[in-house]
């Protein structure tokens, strides 16, 4: 059975990726504070509150841009897709999508899009100006999930189409 719109949605995420996250962001507020206690006390008196606190907000900038990176994901249903890379949120309905690839050597999967306003009648061959959109929830070291994850993004394309009266050839 299809999807409907807003149900059996899939959603992906990068598996590696959040576990290195973790890591990386416990080790920078780790190792802030251990070069913190390091310091002789007679130096760390010398910082005063300001500089404190510009020490403080790199770290948290450093740490919201790894936490960030790892909050990718690539949920899917039958009305298209929603990327979230990193901050940012791109909702893609699947008449946009011409093609969702992952090729070897793509640190992660993205999705050829058609033009804006593209009637999807006309006949669009993509070429260096096609605009991408980067999946940066499938990341290619997770290998069988990745590819897994791709396969569904085509399958859901492909039944929207369908639905749609499309039928355009498969991705």
């Amino acid at each position: 059975m299809p999807p409907t719109p807003g149900k059996d949605a899939v959603v992906f995420a990068p598996k590696r990726l959040r576990g290195v996250a973790g890591l990386i962001a416990a080790a920078l507020v780790a190792l802030t504070f251990y070069g913190w206690f390091a310091l002789p006390r007679e130096i760390r008196v010398l910082f005063t509150v300001f500089q404190l606190l510009t020490l403080l907000a790199v770290l948290a900038a450093l740490v919201l841009v790894v936490v960030g990176v790892a909050a990718s994901s690539v949920r899917a249903d039958a009305e298209g897709m929603r990327v979230r890379n990193g901050l940012r949120v791109h909702h893609v309905p699947w008449d946009r999508v011409h093609r969702v690839m992952m090729r070897p050597g793509d640190a992660w999967a993205f999705a050829l899009l058609r033009p804006e306003g593209d009637d999807g009648q006309t006949p669009f061959t993509p070429d260096l100006d096609t605009q991408k959109r980067h999946l940066v929830g499938i990341q290619s070291h997770d290998g069988a999930y990745a590819e897994q994850a791709v396969a569904e993004l085509r399958r859901l394309r492909q039944e929207s189409l369908r639905r749609s009266g499309r039928g355009l050839p498969p991705s």
